[in-house]
């Protein structure tokens, strides 16, 4: 069985790691997930660019049927 000393540095050392992984998680939720909205906002530019795009094409197409 382990004594009070080892106990209260293997309690330091959990908590160390707790403060780590709290960094971690600022890290990710502030700079990574800003990054990651960006790129699918671009996306989603792109795609719905794409989208009038073909729309507008079918209106060509069904406007020369018609006529």
């Amino acid at each position: 069985m382990k004594d009070t000393n080892e106990l209260n540095l293997e309690i330091e050392r959990i908590k160390g790691d707790i403060k780590l992984i709290e960094q971690s998680l600022d890290t990710i939720k502030n700079n990574h997930l800003f990054h990651i909205e960006n790129s699918i906002k671009k996306i989603n530019n792109v795609l719905w660019t794409v989208g009038i795009m073909i729309f507008a094409q079918l209106i060509i197409v069904l406007r020369d049927l018609i006529f």
